[in-house]
């Protein structure tokens, strides 16, 4: 299948943007609009997901990229990044979004549900299930 982005990793419960500013990376997020997509693709994307694009620079490259987080639980998203070599379209989110079955798919055997189970733990121990 051939694809408007070049790499992307799925990245489970962590944010790529929270992990750039966990690192002090420079980074510039773009206010694109991509309601139309919300709307378009109302059956995939819900009000609670996000997409996110923005761009790195360093040493003289760029590099592009788009966060899309989908909720999975109350306070939980599950985040994919997409790598591109220019500005992300609303044409190439759409066929992002397109393909986002595929991708879940794909990597639904590499969540691990411990990780997921250490985030929920509460101060007295229990957990929380959210």
């Amino acid at each position: 299948m051939n694809t408007p982005y070049i790499y992307f990793k799925f990245l489970g419960i962590h944010s790529f943007i929270s992990t750039l500013d966990n690192s002090a990376t420079e980074y510039t997020l773009f206010e694109d609009d991509f309601s139309e997509l919300f709307t378009r693709h109302e059956n995939i994307l819900k009000e609670e997901d996000s997409i996110t694009t923005g761009i790195l620079t360093r040493e003289g490259h760029q590099v592009f990229f788009a966060e899309l987080g989908i909720k999975i639980t109350k306070s939980f998203r599950s985040y994919f990044v997409f790598i591109f070599n220019r500005h992300p379209t609303l044409e190439d989110m759409d066929a992002v979004v397109l393909g986002l079955e595929d991708l879940i798919s794909e990597n639904l055997d590499k969540i691990d549900p411990s990780e997921i189970t250490k985030s929920m733990q509460n101060p007295s121990g229990g957990h929380m299930i959210n």
